[in-house]
């Protein structure tokens, strides 16, 4: 079968898997851990894409102290129960899978820190199926997608002209953009297809069936 990508890098939230439950319920409970009265679930959901401790920063407009504080609360309740209520997307278990079996490389390019997606890739029975995880190690490393990109590209030692991001937010096709691969944006996460389409996607796939499609061009 014909490809058109070597390697494969996957946002998780809202890419991967619908993890919309956990992040908010453990939003909600920094929220109120800090004294700040409950905020709609649609600014809720402009927590899905960016670092957490910017979206704390830019909804709340907390200080910086603040916002460490938000996410170190956040975190407590996301690592007791939130890390595991998602739903997997339909057909990307299995889309991951044929990729890994036909050859293709695969990553998690995440801002989520690596000791939670590596936690999710064990509960999953995923490990043999991933080949790299690129994800802030550390409340202090980087969390800028581009970087992330570019380090897996490194680890995987792939031409990034034979790199695809997905994702489904403006995060990960600006990150994809800087750090010079191709990107799929998905609209079945929390970005819309207009907010891919401006930051420049390569491509635009509404299920893993076209996601397929596409690498397999």
């Amino acid at each position: 079968m014909n490809r058109k990508y070597d390697a494969v890098l996957f946002d998780f939230d809202g890419t991967i898997a619908d993890t919309g439950v956990g992040i908010f319920n453990s939003i909600r409970f920094a929220i109120a851990a800090l004294g700040f009265k409950p905020i709609a679930e649609k600014r809720l959901r402009t927590f899905i894409g960016p670092p957490i401790y910017d979206s704390f920063k830019r909804e709340l407009g907390l200080s910086d102290e603040q916002c460490k504080a938000a996410v170190a609360r956040y975190r407590t309740a996301y690592s007791k129960s939130g890390i595991f209520q998602f739903e997997v997307y339909n057909g990307m278990e299995a889309l991951i899978r044929e990729l890994h079996e036909s050859g293709i490389k695969v990553c998690i390019a995440s801002t989520k820190p690596a000791k939670f997606i590596n936690r999710i890739v064990d509960f999953l029975k995923i490990r043999e199926l991933i080949d790299f995880v690129s994800a802030p190690v550390g409340d202090d490393a980087p969390a800028d997608k581009s970087v992330l990109i570019s380090n897996a590209v490194e680890a995987l030692e792939v031409d990034k002209s034979r790199v695809v991001m997905v994702g489904d937010r403006h995060f990960d096709v600006n990150g994809a953009n800087l750090a010079g691969v191709a990107s799929i944006g998905v609209t079945y996460g929390y970005g819309s297809e207009e907010e891919l389409k401006d930051a420049g996607a390569t491509h635009i796939a509404h299920n893993a069936e076209e996601i397929k499609e596409i690498i397999f061009s």
